[in-house]
């Protein structure tokens, strides 16, 4: 079965190619991260992803607080936090998103930040389930 793609009109009306496919995972630095887990030190790696895994969602929440109260710095600050955590666990996406969300803090962008937030959450949604599924590999 072949995936399902959009097609975009062109102005023109004519079918134009299908959007480029969203790269969820860096693939190296998920390995790397994977190869921690299985060579050196597996308690503590487990823990850290564990720990991110869980303390995600929180996050999410504690910028989505900052940006009703109107407190950009205090949003864009946790948005950099966040990119760096997701960076470094290979959420490429969720990690280019909290790049966004942190430049529409800097902006006091509430709306535009906001629905970079609900893209945010719907990514680590999906990120979540692979990585799991990664993890799972690991441990049977």
């Amino acid at each position: 079965m072949e995936p399902h793609r959009r097609t975009v009109v062109a102005a023109d009306g004519q079918p134009g190619p299908p959007p480029p496919e969203v790269d969820h995972v860096d693939e190296e630095i998920l390995a790397e991260v994977l190869m921690l887990l299985e060579d050196e030190a597996p308690e503590a790696m487990l823990k850290a992803c564990s720990l991110f895994l869980s303390g995600l969602p929180d996050r999410l929440v504690d910028i989505d607080a900052a940006l009703v109260e109107g407190d950009f710095e205090k949003a864009a600050q946790a948005s950099h936090s966040l990119r760096g955590s997701a960076g470094a666990f290979g959420a490429r996406h969720l990690s280019a998103l909290g790049l966004r969300l942190e430049q529409n803090c800097r902006e006091s962008d509430a709306p535009s930040a906001a629905l970079v937030l609900d893209e945010m959450r719907a990514e680590f949604a999906v990120f979540r389930v692979i990585f799991e599924a990664r993890l799972a590999k690991l441990t049977r």
